[in-house]
């Protein structure tokens, strides 16, 4: 099972860290990706990943944080996270029969697993995008960054993770500019409606549910969770943050994400096993992980 987005690299985990990568290891879980906003945190998603087999980390700065954006530094970081490799985790390989398969398949940036021992955990450039909901008078400078990031990205073949709050049109604006994405792009935490997902996936872009599609009044995200294409979507939590039910209220956990496996299966009139399985095919070939 893959948590395709958390933020375990948030201070709510701070005290419990390593019992909450536990619990989601014992759930079922076989990898993570820790997922920044800013620089400090994709430093702090990096040390997470370097000492934990299972999770791998994305780097960016979220629009919430572009007026600290520096687009040398950040960078910088990507320049030295790529070329700090860590040893491939074969135990997590062999969790699933379809893993090699999966990665047989994927030689995104001209690279196999089974042709070397050694990866980058680096995975995504992310979270980047567009929020108008917490600030609409940066609206140019929010453009500005999401822009660079995505060169960035692009340059160093990496697929980006993306945030779009209140900004639905002048993300698919910008992302058009772009598509197709060689590299991967993917909708986190996707709250719109079934049209705009279309639109997304006719740009080749991934989508990704929170347990908000197990919330009550979720009607739009249930109907897009039980529509859009089997090969299309991933699963994720954004922990700590969107507790799915029966934990809506309380801390996120990135083991939570099996109820968001549960409710898509049972809207999809499909098994959990079979749902995940494919979801984690997805997110397999898409962050290229080995």
């Amino acid at each position: 099972m893959i948590n395709s987005h958390c933020h375990l690299n948030d201070a709510q985990f701070d005290n419990d860290r390593e019992q909450v990568i536990n619990n989601f290891l014992r759930a079922g879980g076989d990898a993570a990706i820790c997922v920044a906003w800013d620089i400090e945190s994709s430093k702090k998603a990096q040390q997470i990943a370097e000492t934990h087999n299972e999770i791998y980390y994305s780097i960016g700065v979220h629009p919430d944080n572009v007026e600290d954006f520096n687009e040398k530094e950040l960078e910088n970081l990507i320049i030295s996270s790529l070329n700090n490799k860590e040893k491939s985790h074969q135990n997590v390989i062999a969790k699933r029969s379809y893993h090699k398969n999966a990665v047989a398949i994927s030689t995104k940036n001209g690279f196999n697993s089974e042709q070397s021992a050694e990866i980058s955990k680096l995975v995504a450039i992310g979270e980047i995008g567009l929020d108008y909901f917490h600030n609409k008078e940066n609206k140019a400078e929010q453009k500005r960054v999401f822009i660079k990031q995505i060169e960035l990205a692009n340059k160093y073949q990496l697929p980006i993770i993306i945030h779009c709050r209140e900004a639905y049109g002048d993300t698919l604006e910008i992302l058009k500019q772009f598509a197709p994405f060689k590299f991967g792009a993917v909708m986190h935490c996707y709250s719109g409606s079934l049209e705009y997902a279309n639109e997304l996936i006719k740009l080749g872009i991934k989508i990704s549910f929170t347990g908000t599609v197990t919330y009550k009044n979720a009607v739009n995200v249930k109907e897009v969770a039980k529509t859009i294409p089997l090969n299309s979507f991933f699963l994720e939590t954004d922990c700590p943050y969107l507790a799915p039910v029966p934990h809506r209220g309380k801390r996120n956990e990135p083991a939570y994400v099996k109820y968001v496996a549960e409710c898509i299966a049972a809207l999809r009139n499909m098994s959990v096993t079979d749902l995940i399985s494919a979801t984690d095919q997805n997110a397999i070939k898409f962050f290229n992980l080995k």
